[in-house]
């Protein structure tokens, strides 16, 4: 039986970790603005990122948001830097444009490891008109709060949180079986419907309830959990089974030594 449980210390959303500050991260923030330092530092990150894949003609702005533009940061904050462009001006096919840009915030995201005052950069590229729901946005380019952060006393549902992850992270363990089984199709066919299923339900909970919506809590749950990281390197793996022509059978044991690096860390 799967248990998460919001109240560990383990999972960035217990009860502790939730409660308001008195003060913004004051090592960022300065008088109620970024401090010059710092911002200069995520504009050269963002830029050379912007260079590199030629698409300043794209950009509108560079936004800081998430819980460190907030009365929430703690420990486990990352600075969320969001790239807000025009996705199509890239292209009109809408989708494509957010998958390849999806996969390039994801092997960006691996591949470096940027520290500011022990709060790491997640990078993030988002269409501009796109619904953000935030506590408090910053704007790199423009120098000021496009959403002026304030001090909520959040009201949480721990126990309908808790189920709704311990569900989908059932659904996870599951899929560890059928591969382990070399059901390759039916792992990649099921994971991406899972896949989906929790992006719809994090839309629904923010769309419905906000950022404290048990859906949205659910989600961080499992992300610092790991299991949305195990979930698409496992469709990633299984596709790849899938699509290959090999002489050589696995064995169980190569399959349980794959589930046990995937559980690394759990």
């Amino acid at each position: 039986m799967i248990k998460l449980s919001i109240k560990k210390s383990d999972f960035e959303f217990n009860t502790g970790l939730l409660k308001p500050k008195d003060s913004l991260y004051s090592k960022i923030w300065k008088n109620n603005k970024i401090d010059t330092i710092v911002a200069r530092k995520l504009m050269q990150i963002a830029d050379n990122i912007v260079k590199s894949m030629d698409i300043e003609e794209y950009i509108e702005d560079i936004i800081i948001t998430g819980s460190i533009a907030s009365y929430n940061w703690h420990e486990m904050s990352d600075i969320d830097l969001h790239i807000m462009m025009d996705f199509e001006k890239i292209d009109k096919n809408f989708d494509l444009v957010k998958k390849m840009l999806d996969q390039t915030r994801i092997n960006w995201n691996k591949k470096h490891n940027i520290l500011i005052y022990d709060k790491e950069v997640e990078l993030y590229f988002q269409h501009y008109t796109e619904t953000h729901e935030a506590n408090g946005i910053w704007s790199l380019e423009l120098g000021k709060w496009l959403a002026n952060p304030v001090r909520l006393e959040p009201e949480i549902d721990i126990v309908t949180t808790e189920k709704k992850a311990e569900a989908i992270a059932m659904q996870i363990e599951h899929l560890f079986e059928m591969f382990s089984e070399k059901k390759f199709k039916e792992t990649y066919e099921y994971a991406d419907k899972v896949k989906t299923k929790i992006a719809r339900m994090r839309r629904l909970g923010l769309s419905d309830g906000g950022i404290y919506s048990p859906e949205n809590l659910a989600f961080k749950m499992l992300r610092n959990a790991g299991y949305l990281e195990k979930l698409s390197a496992l469709k990633i793996e299984a596709y790849d089974r899938m699509m290959s022509l090999s002489m050589k059978t696995k064995t169980i044991d190569e399959n349980k030594a794959w589930k046990n690096y995937l559980n690394q860390g759990k």
